[in-house]
């Protein structure tokens, strides 16, 4: 069953900075009217960690690669060779009113059956029983996400507030086959609109966030920000 009656699907072909791509998808979410599914690579091996998570305490534990800190919960997440997406939900849509938990095990029930669906078997949601306590989101399975026998292969955090749900996911440990998102959009809703080049109005917003939020060490280490 569709979760959204149409949806853009934004396809950036060009691996951005980690500021870069933070920034886009909350300008999206700030301007869109419809749902977003927005797919999107990094140049260079990046580690985001969750709004709440504590840098300093985090300190040895990461690698010595670019960090940035999401808008959205979650824990650490390596991007390295993983596939990674976000579901944009803008306010006033029926379905940014789902519970948190609710909107997390739907999107993640759609993406374990696309996976299935795509011959990588055996996907599904994570139980109580699969769940770990640790602050490296892809070594501790939490409720709904996708697992495949034992191994997470997919996590995402999410926010959720008067713009709307942000939902920023991370794929890993498998490998898509081409046209996966293409065919996991079309699931998803059911009138899919493809944008490859970003519209120049959310390309000025998401570099006034790059330079006034996630470009800061500010926002890394106390998410301050200089946004008014």
């Amino acid at each position: 069953m569709s979760l959204f009656d149409r949806l853009i699907l934004h396809l950036d072909s060009t691996p951005h900075a980690g500021a870069w791509n933070m920034a886009v998808d909350q300008a999206w979410l700030e301007s869109a009217d419809t749902p977003v599914l927005r797919v999107y690579d990094w140049d260079q091996p990046t580690v985001t960690i969750g709004y709440a998570q504590n840098l300093a305490k985090l300190g040895e534990t990461l690698p010595d690669w670019p960090v940035m800190r999401r808008w959205t919960g979650g824990g650490v997440v390596l991007h390295e060779n993983d596939e990674t997406y976000s579901v944009i939900v803008p306010a006033g849509h029926a379905w940014a009113e789902t519970r948190p938990l609710d909107s997390y095990r739907l999107i993640h029930s759609a993406l374990a059956d696309g996976l299935n669906a795509a011959d990588l078997t055996g996907c599904r949601l994570a139980g109580p029983e699969d769940l770990i306590e640790n602050p490296f989101c892809f070594v501790a399975p939490a409720l709904h996400d996708v697992v495949r026998g034992k191994v997470k292969i997919a996590g995402a955090g999410q926010r959720r507030g008067k713009l709307g749900l942000l939902h920023q996911g991370s794929v890993q440990q498998v490998s898509l086959p081409p046209g996966f998102w293409n065919g996991w959009a079309a699931n998803l809703a059911k009138e899919v609109t493809l944008v490859e080049e970003l519209p120049p109005a959310i390309a000025e917003r998401a570099q006034e966030l790059v330079e006034k939020r996630y470009s800061l060490s500010s926002w890394l280490h106390e998410r301050e920000d200089a946004l008014s």
